[in-house]
């Protein structure tokens, strides 16, 4: 007799003790239920930082004297307008996922207290029953950034001017007159600037060597620095000028579960326009997903189990490794190894009795 009383009463404890709380996806919560916590696990996202060069090519204003006057073939001969990307900068930020919320309430025969629960500000779960984060452990969140792109101005281009009263043309044919000026052709203006970056050189031949004999001193190279600047002036209006831009295009990307071992079209990159979006005409580039079956040994909870109440349970996220590679055409530009929370595996873990730390990150138990 004693023994049976023994296992009733046991068996009543048990089912006191079974609920102290309730864990529920948030679309099965009943309207009728006001108590509870809502939080959320994070969900990531790839913030891509494109470093672009964008060549813009001037064709000079006595282009078509080049060769003729100067020699040269390697001159610009059309205006035009390159884009390269220099460098690709791969993050991971985070955010709350509106598919991943739950609510926490007390189970309506418990009588204890709700345990203490530390969201952050967006309601990304952080830790279960502690009243503050402990003081050794670090929370930091990768935090999302709507407005986040850089650009440098653009710089411009311009040439020095041959004017027509520089330039002084004698006819010789004129008797009476001793001379009279002739009109003055573009031809004319090519050959005074001919004319002048003879002049710059020599000089600055006379400065480094010496011949001048004056005591320039410190001064002698900027001087000579300045020669050859304008001289490069001169020049360019032959051969024309490269003018080079350099500027920060930021591109967030959210990774879907199915496109894990993947690759999708984030934006193209334009001859014309540089990086534009997807829909845009230009060289594809994609970012790819290889996980690498990193959680392939870990089962994954059913469906149900996923959005059934749990008792005395909390759901959180075991993220996935894997591999982002950015790729232009079918050249890899960069590539890294990041946790991503969508390509892994939703679990529960028991709570009761228990304290839990969460990465604010992945949604992962850390502690």
């Amino acid at each position: 007799m004693k023994r049976i009383l023994l296992i009733l009463i046991l068996a009543i404890s048990s089912l006191n003790l079974e609920a102290q709380f309730v864990t529920t996806h948030a679309k099965n919560i009943a309207e009728s239920q006001e108590d509870g916590i809502f939080y959320y696990l994070p969900r990531n996202m790839v913030r891509l930082e494109f470093v672009v060069e964008e060549t813009n090519y001037y064709v000079g204003p006595y282009a078509e004297f080049a060769s003729k006057l100067m020699g040269v073939t390697d001159y610009i001969k059309e205006q035009k307008t390159d884009f390269k990307i220099k460098d690709v900068d791969i993050q991971l930020v985070s955010e709350a996922d509106p598919d991943a919320i739950y609510c926490i309430s007390v189970d309506e025969k418990n009588k204890e207290p709700m345990p203490g629960v530390i969201l952050d500000d967006d309601g990304v779960i952080l830790a279960f029953g502690f009243d503050s984060i402990p003081t050794t452990m670090k929370i930091i969140r990768n935090s999302f950034i709507y407005n986040d792109l850089k650009s440098n101005d653009k710089l411009g281009v311009s040439f020095v001017e041959i004017l027509d009263d520089e330039i002084e043309i004698v006819d010789d044919d004129d008797e009476e007159g001793g001379g009279a000026a002739k009109k003055i052709t573009k031809e004319d203006k090519a050959k005074e600037a001919l004319e002048r970056i003879s002049k710059i050189k020599n000089s600055y031949f006379e400065l480094i060597s010496g011949f001048l004999e004056v005591p320039f001193g410190d001064v002698t190279t900027d001087m000579a620095e300045s020669l050859k600047s304008l001289e490069n002036e001169y020049v360019s209006l032959f051969k024309g000028k490269t003018v080079k831009n350099t500027y920060k295009k930021v591109i967030y990307f959210k990774p879907e579960t199915n496109q894990a071992n993947s690759a999708v079209t984030i934006a193209k990159l334009s001859a014309t326009d540089g990086i534009v979006d997807a829909n845009g005409k230009g060289d594809m580039i994609k970012i790819q997903f290889e996980t690498a079956n990193s959680l392939a040994n870990v089962s994954q909870i059913s469906d149900n189990a996923k959005t059934n109440s749990q008792n005395n349970r909390l759901f959180y996220r075991m993220p996935a490794i894997t591999n982002v590679k950015i790729t232009l055409g079918s050249q890899a530009i960069a590539e890294k190894q990041l946790i991503i929370s969508q390509f892994g595996k939703i679990r529960v873990v028991s709570a009761k009795n228990n304290k839990l730390l969460f990465n604010p990150n992945t949604g992962q138990v850390k502690q």
